[in-house]
């Protein structure tokens, strides 16, 4: 099982289908600022299951702050990050994560691709897909599931 991890698509809906268009995902998880992008990722791809958390910028009643996810026993925390103040630190995010039993922590709004372990836990933030250019890439995640493993990596988009 594959799935794509996208955040602060910022309405760049071409930047999030040729991501799409390059992972082929079984899933797509879009961590928030602009999750109207995900809607159209949504019509886009009619069988493939998107799901979202708010971002900062995102007002749109019934779509949750935070998600937690099981998918072949890999327990998958989402949320966009503002809320736990990722840009003074990842601690507070560590510590929800920790709580929600997570093996994987899934955060945005820095617009900064980040992957690294901490305390057990392996922290993905996939960057942005808003622009790119050389000094700012659009980025996305991936997780490949296979019987309960998983790996985690982030892409360039081109």
């Amino acid at each position: 099982m594959k799935l794509l991890v996208i955040s602060d698509s910022h309405r760049n809906t071409d930047h999030i289908k040729y991501a799409a268009a390059q992972a082929k995902p079984d899933i797509v998880l879009h961590l928030g600022d602009c999750v109207g992008d995900a809607c159209e990722l949504q019509r886009y791809l009619p069988d493939t299951p998107v799901y979202m958390v708010l971002g900062n910028n995102d007002y749109r009643p019934g779509i949750p702050n935070e998600i937690l996810l099981t998918q072949e026993n890999v327990r998958i925390y989402m949320t966009h990050g503002h809320i736990y103040r990722v840009k003074a630190g990842l601690q507070i995010l560590i510590e929800k994560a920790r709580q929600q039993k997570a093996d994987i922590a899934l955060f945005g709004h820095t617009h900064a691709a980040l992957l690294r372990q901490a305390d057990g836990i392996w922290l993905m933030n996939p960057g942005q897909m808003m622009r790119h250019d050389e000094y700012f890439p659009a980025t996305y995640g991936i997780i490949a599931i296979e019987n309960g493993n998983f790996k985690c990596d982030i892409a360039s988009l081109f």
